[in-house]
């Protein structure tokens, strides 16, 4: 079987390397031969991945910063840079900065000046002259800037992108590009990445208080996800959401922005993957002329508080008018710990597909459910084993959560087929290979397991690991995890007729 994974691995890349190149049976070692890492000085981190297929470079730049950065009080912070990324630097995306800061500065002073009135409770004609005054001149403030110059200039350029994404470990930023722009994208990446202004905050604050109540507050997901979170960690940061709590966010500022922004996004928290037609040495010399000058600054400390172990379930109900929905959440390692290939076949095996152990029984026997799934999360810090189901029209959380109790139990007693564990494997290999399909997500994943695990290699050992899982591995970590003291369950119940 090992001999098969690698094989489709080699193949799935032909679309990205000659074959001519791929003579070794061995992925790792073609890749360890197409890779170069590089470390500047100040700690920047780069990892080269050459490929001259077609003239088209992938950017992807990992900030190891996210929302488990965050401490009490400025939940949702990373996300908000992230929108705000974008926006331009002194160099881009002003008429006059000298001017516009200014203006920035007195804007930032009205807000809060209004802001202090409103909880203050002044009198309302002094809050409205505050709020004008303070619209006034972040009007001003807009009108001197030049609104997605960066975006524009990249789009001139012919980019695919650029976009990001914020997670609980990090913040991802990323852009295709002909290969004879690359140090148009060291001039302009350098430049945004460390010397950020943060221009149309009051806007981008907006944007994100609209998204938390769309992903959240007026979804039932979201607002089970979050309630389920907050009881399944007591102390660790993975409590809270990524995109914030509303009163963070609602109180969140420039000057707050530009402090966690000047702490975290330090050269030493930076790694860059750059996977298309490039020649590392010749790149190596656009990477010291751009980013070889930034200051290495000091090394972001620790925010995150070791999770005690539990020793009773925790419940959670949310009541939305919605169908019933439920979520069970076991506590697990981190995706360095040697159980968690075990815990991904599982999750295959439970709940991969229509032809896992759960969706034929709650969906076609019993039909006590439209939907249900697994997701063995394991991030950088220790993570969780979620299932959950989507209750069908006339069945109830008591009745999925007592059917998939007793397939949990059935896991324990052995007698798993070798077809569950070969299917589990085929599927997560076609995930696997879907991944690393394009040169944007080969950069993706690379930097992740270098961010996350300390090392790249790592992306192609998870495929290793996932073959030598064996039926006793699985019982094994169903016995060690699947126990009732820690378990978390979360539930979204119907209101009461009476009380909508």
């Amino acid at each position: 079987m090992k001999t098969k994974i690698v094989s489709l691995l080699i193949f799935a890349l032909f679309a990205t390397f000659p074959i001519a190149v791929i003579s070794e049976t061995n992925l790792l070692t073609v890749y360890s031969s197409r890779i170069t890492e590089y470390t500047l000085k100040n700690g920047i981190h780069f990892i080269l991945l050459e490929d001259h297929t077609s003239p088209v470079v992938s950017f992807h730049v990992h900030a190891k910063v996210g929302s488990v950065d965050e401490s009490k009080g400025e939940t949702g912070i990373s996300h908000l840079i992230e929108h705000l990324a974008f926006n331009g630097t002194p160099n881009i995306g002003t008429v006059d900065w000298k001017k516009e800061k200014e203006i920035l500065r007195q804007a930032d002073m009205a807000y809060e000046q209004f802001k202090q009135a409103e909880k203050t409770g002044k009198d309302e004609n002094m809050i409205n002259s505050l709020r004008k005054e303070f619209h006034s001149l972040n009007g001003k403030a807009a009108s001197l800037s030049r609104q997605n110059e960066f975006g524009k200039i990249l789009d001139m350029h012919g980019a695919v992108g650029p976009n990001a994404y914020t997670s609980y470990d990090m913040t991802a930023y990323w852009v295709e590009l002909p290969s004879n722009k690359t140090e148009l994208w060291a001039a302009l990446e350098s430049d945004r990445l460390f010397n950020p202004v943060f221009r149309g905050f009051y806007e981008e604050l907006e944007v994100v208080k609209e998204e938390r109540r769309m992903r959240v507050d007026n979804s039932p997901w979201g607002r089970l996800m979050e309630e389920f979170s907050g009881v399944a960690y007591r102390i660790h940061p993975y409590r809270n959401p990524v995109i914030g709590y509303s009163e963070d966010i609602e109180n969140m500022t420039r000057s707050g922005i530009r402090d966690f922004y000047t702490r975290h996004y330090v050269p030493s928290n930076i790694i860059v993957t750059v996977a298309g037609d490039i020649y590392p040495d010749k790149f190596l010399q656009l990477a010291e002329k751009y980013f070889g000058n930034i200051p290495p600054g000091k090394n972001p400390a620790g925010t995150t508080g070791k999770e005690p172990a539990d020793s009773f379930e925790k419940r959670v109900i949310v009541r939305l008018d919605s169908q019933p929905i439920l979520l069970i959440g076991y506590k697990i390692q981190n995706i360095s710990h040697p159980d968690i290939p075990a815990l991904e076949i599982c999750s295959e095996i439970l709940a991969g597909g229509r032809t896992s152990r759960l969706y034929r029984k709650l969906v076609k026997e019993e039909r006590t459910a439209v939907s249900t799934g697994a997701w063995c999360w394991a991030p950088r810090y220790p993570g969780l084993f979620y299932l959950w189901a989507v209750a069908s029209e006339a069945a109830d959380n008591g009745r999925i959560e007592k059917s998939i109790f007793d397939e949990i139990e059935k896991l324990k007693e052995g007698g798993i087929k070798a077809e569950e564990i070969s299917g589990a494997r085929a599927r997560l290999r076609m995930e696997f290979l879907s991944s690393l399909k394009s040169r944007l997500g080969m950069a993706r994943e690379i930097a992740w397991y270098k961010a996350v695990t300390g090392d790249w290699r790592n992306l192609f050992r998870y495929a290793e690991n996932l073959e030598n899982v064996t039926e006793e591995d699985i019982v094994e970590v169903v016995k060690k995890y699947f126990k009732e003291d820690n378990r978390t369950v979360g539930m979204v119940e119907p209101r009461p007729k009476d009380s909508r």
